[in-house]
């Protein structure tokens, strides 16, 4: 059950300069966001100078770059060719989608400090990474990583990018770093002693484990609800929370380390998937949240195109250049964002308390993803923001989808009480309308119950004589069901074995072929034929025939023991077994399990042992060749036929 949406205009439940005046906080926050990362355009580069009290450092504002040739790979190539350097104006350097490969350098001095350093990279996802440390124009270490290498062969066992620095007091070094990348070029470079280190990356940790942490309680508290209530709007948010986390884990740089350090391309690859899994998973959760199909259909007929859009665009990426795919990606997604957001923000308009809530959410997160998208196409950079502004917004925007589906719910128990509860007043006005009606009605049926006291008296006698009569008929009648019974059971049955006869079987052949060809189950059937059976009559007599057969057959029903097993005796010394639910296998089990008993059965006639032996066919239902149970009793008599040719006391099976 979902919102009921009023008629009339939403303006009482969602006032329009309330909506106007959000929109507008929102265009002034993402303003005062572009403000606060232009004033860094105003630093100057000063020289950077190491000392033991020095914190961690960004680098960034240090920091001068410029574009590289391809078949540069040192840095002695670059200082030939004495290119001009653009001196970098943020803690962190976003150029965004750059097809050439950077370099950027920086240089320094040290003065009382010594001793191991630590260079971090914060960006888990460049494709190539060449890192050179000089000292007096003498190269003194070189690192190659990034995350087309795998996670095996980086400097240090860390999902960033981390390099080990050996620094000597009262020196002066200088920083290279070649940059090849297909995704958004962006370089947050900081400099840590290792003790800093150690405290840095610890409380990133925390950090990171919390918000992981709170999106895995989140999902299972979900996965609860989902098994309680059966609403398959849990079952999308779930899905949703999912996604999420994938992506961040994947920001992080944690599933490349956790799960597949050995395959950089998934890495590469991974956000492209992940994109699509967000995508329709948010598309799925509010078309079940807020009925988007039956309430605004030519907005989820445009949101299904995007969304196909969007899974054409992911496919792009193997054809085409990565930051092509990656911009048309970029506009898809702003394109589905504003559909949606218009989507919920009419649906809001009409009344809709769910849309109203979702709103809310999507308001802050709008603001948040706004700000992503612009760092990652380098328009700004705001540290704080891109690490963990994003995060921020998406946890708000879970607790209030939850706080959604829980308003849901809450609305569709007030609802149901009140059908309940109008659904009792309806019962108890009919229930007094019944009463009336049935005092009416005994009235009438005391009157009616006078009347018949005196017919009764004159149907006694009648009665008592139809019992008798009818007494009389059931007697007969169980009489002659028992003889019909004992009939139908001497007419199916064998007189000498006591098996099934063939007319039965013709009957059952054709029950079991319907039933395994209605349920497509595999149905057996084996013709045994017992050998020389002529040769015993001849030389032994009929008797010891009949005997041999009245054995046999006993062996037959101690070798089956299944209640579907049907046993009959097809004429003369040939048997029909048909086997219901058994594969080929099983029957051949079962066949070979006869012909060893028989062989190994010591017969007595005549105070004279002999043995004897049985040939047998077996032919199973298939499903493309046999079409009508003849050609199954055709197939086990070509079967009997080749047992009895190749030397008889065997098995054949019809393939």
């Amino acid at each position: 059950m979902r919102d009921e949406h009023l008629p009339m205009s939403g303006d009482r439940y969602f006032p329009k300069s309330s909506l106007f005046g959000g929109l507008l906080l929102l265009f002034i926050l993402s303003g005062f966001l572009f403000l606060h990362t232009s004033p860094a355009a105003l630093r100057t580069h000063t020289a950077l100078q190491l000392e033991s009290d020095t914190g961690p450092i960004s680098l960034g504002r240090y920091m001068e770059y410029t574009e590289a040739l391809e078949q540069e790979s040192k840095p002695g190539q670059v200082v030939a060719r004495a290119p001009t350097w653009q001196p970098s104006d943020s803690d962190a350097i976003s150029l965004g989608y750059q097809s050439a490969p950077y370099w950027f350098h920086v240089s320094w001095n040290t003065t009382d400090m010594e001793g191991p350093w630590i260079l971090e990279i914060s960006n888990s996802h460049l494709d190539s990474i060449d890192v050179f440390l000089l000292a007096s124009n003498q190269l003194l270490q070189h690192w190659h990583t990034g995350d087309k290498v795998p996670y095996a062969q980086r400097p240090l066992d860390h999902p960033m990018f981390t390099f080990p620095l050996e620094l000597q007091a009262d020196s002066q070094y200088e920083l290279y770093i070649l940059i090849r990348n297909t995704e958004a070029m962006e370089l947050p470079v900081r400099l840590y002693s290792h003790a800093q280190f150690l405290t840095y990356n610890t409380m990133r940790s925390w950090v990171d484990g919390i918000f992981n942490g709170f999106l895995i309680i989140m999902a299972a508290y979900s996965i609860a609800l989902y098994t309680i209530l059966k609403d398959k709007s849990y079952l999308y948010y779930v899905s949703y929370i999912f996604s999420m986390l994938i992506f961040f884990m994947y920001q992080q740089g944690l599933l490349y380390k956790l799960i597949y350090p050995q395959w950089p391309d998934v890495q590469h690859y991974l956000p492209i998937i992940t994109s699509l899994y967000i995508f329709l998973s948010i598309a799925l959760f509010f078309r079940e949240l807020l009925d988007l199909p039956r309430l605004v259909p030519k907005h989820w007929l445009i949101y299904k195109i995007l969304l196909v859009l969007h899974g054409f665009y992911c496919t792009l990426f193997w054809f085409i250049d990565y930051q092509t795919a990656m911009y048309l990606l970029i506009i898809n997604t702003i394109l589905s964002t504003l559909m949606a957001v218009s989507s919920i923000i009419s649906l809001a308009m009409r009344g809709s308390r769910s849309a109203q809530i979702v709103l809310s959410g999507w308001t802050l997160l709008l603001f948040f993803l706004i700000t992503f998208t612009a760092a990652k196409t380098g328009v700004i950079y705001n540290e704080f923001m891109a690490v963990y502004g994003l995060r921020i917004g998406i946890s708000f925007e879970i607790l209030i989808f939850s706080f959604a589906l829980s308003f849901r719910i809450n609305q569709e128990r007030k609802e149901k009480e009140l059908a309940l509860e109008q659904a009792n007043r309806e019962r108890n006005e009919k229930l007094v309308a019944q009463e009336l009606a049935l005092q009416r009605e005994i009235e009438a049926n005391q009157a009616k119950e006078d009347k018949l006291k005196i017919e009764i008296r004159h149907r006694e006698n009648l009665e008592l004589l139809v019992e008798e009569r009818t007494a009389d008929l059931e007697r007969t009648l169980q009489e002659l069901e028992k003889s019909n019974h004992e009939l139908a059971l001497l007419s199916s049955r064998d007189s000498l074995t006591g098996l099934y006869n063939r007319r039965l079987f013709d009957i059952k052949l054709d029950e079991y072929w319907n039933l395994a060809q209605r349920n497509d189950q595999p149905l057996s059937l084996l013709i045994v034929d017992i050998d020389h059976f002529k040769q015993i009559n001849d030389t032994r007599g009929h008797q010891c025939g009949d005997y041999v057969l009245e054995a046999f057959s006993r062996l037959l029903v101690d070798c089956l023991h299944r209640p579907t097993d049907f046993i009959s005796r097809y004429g003369g010394e040939e048997f029909a077994i048909l086997l219901a639910e058994t594969p080929l296998q099983g029957a051949e089990n079962i066949a070979d399990k006869i012909v060893s008993r028989a062989a190994a059965e010591e017969l007595q006639w005549e105070q004279r042992a002999f043995h004897i032996s049985v040939s047998i066919g077996i032919a199973t239902r298939s499903k493309h060749a046999d079409t009508s149970p003849s050609s199954l009793v055709a197939h086990a008599d070509s079967a009997l036929y080749e047992a009895k040719h190749r030397g008889r006391n065997r098995w054949i099976s019809s393939h």
